[in-house]
């Protein structure tokens, strides 16, 4: 079904009706669509199973097995014909991932990863195991040259607490996730996730022997039985290890207060 989606996401990357959600950010046909398609055919194999969705179903069901799925994370990137978006799957038992798929068609990448199993990458018809860079210092200004991969928020808090990897703002915090996990950055830190923009990512990213942290005293995983995701973010980053997500975090947390001081 990942195949059929991609290539007619593809064919519509650039071109397709933009609608504004109640919180203001973009929507088009094809997110509900995907949303909707994905939906039907996960409970037609799966008919116990529950399912969270972006475009619809918020609350985590009372379920085993939950399914988490954004339909597409990067819509801006997918309404502008910019190639970083992506599909994101999870599938969770009693709460916690347990699959995680994140299919980038423009990018010709899927990557997967299975508890306890390790991740892979695949491009066509090879496939790769997964694993984190090396660990980076963050304040090294050797290090300048090193994308780290931000949010908007993130990025510019960390410029202000002096972080030395040069920030890159993508749009696309799942496909960030992924990023970590094939070892091409070193560090993902978004101040607003939402659940289903971390539940695949995550798995990724701890499978290929990194680590994800949350600013929370409740993160977003695992998941509760009647919590409505829809209402809820946490500051998260992932990293090569914990050491550099929670220093990554923090810096972000400084650098805000450090600006808004300045202010």
């Amino acid at each position: 079904m990942l195949d059929d989606l991609r290539r007619e996401l593809l064919a519509c990357s650039g071109t397709s009706r933009v609608e504004m959600k109640t919180d203001g950010s973009p929507v088009t046909p094809h997110d509900r669509e995907t949303g909707e398609r994905l939906t039907t055919r996960l409970l037609e194999v799966f008919p116990t199973h529950g399912v969270i969705d972006e475009e619809a179903a918020r609350v985590a069901p009372a379920t085993d097995w939950t399914w988490v799925l954004d339909p597409i994370d990067g819509t801006s990137n997918f309404i502008a014909g910019l190639p970083y978006w992506c599909i994101s799957v999870s599938l969770c038992f009693e709460g916690s991932p347990a699959l995680g798929v994140i299919e980038a068609p423009a990018l010709g990448q899927r990557y997967v990863a299975v508890a306890g199993g390790g991740a892979v990458g695949r491009t066509g018809g090879q496939q790769r195991t997964l694993r984190v860079s090396d660990p980076v210092d963050l304040w090294d200004r050797s290090n300048g040259h090193i994308p780290g991969l931000y949010s908007g928020g993130a990025a510019r808090d960390l410029t202000a607490d002096g972080v030395a990897l040069n920030a890159r703002i993508m749009g696309a915090s799942a496909l960030d996730l992924a990023m970590v996990a094939s070892g091409t950055a070193p560090l993902a830190v978004t101040l607003g996730p939402h659940v289903w923009d971390i539940a695949a990512g995550s798995l990724l990213v701890t499978e290929a022997a990194g680590a994800c942290a949350s600013a929370a005293e409740q993160p977003l995983l695992p998941l509760v039985p009647g919590r409505d995701y829809g209402a809820e973010t946490t500051p998260t980053a992932a990293a090569v290890d914990e050491r550099t997500a929670r220093a990554a975090l923090m810096a972000a947390a400084q650098g805000r207060m450090t600006r808004l001081e300045r202010a």
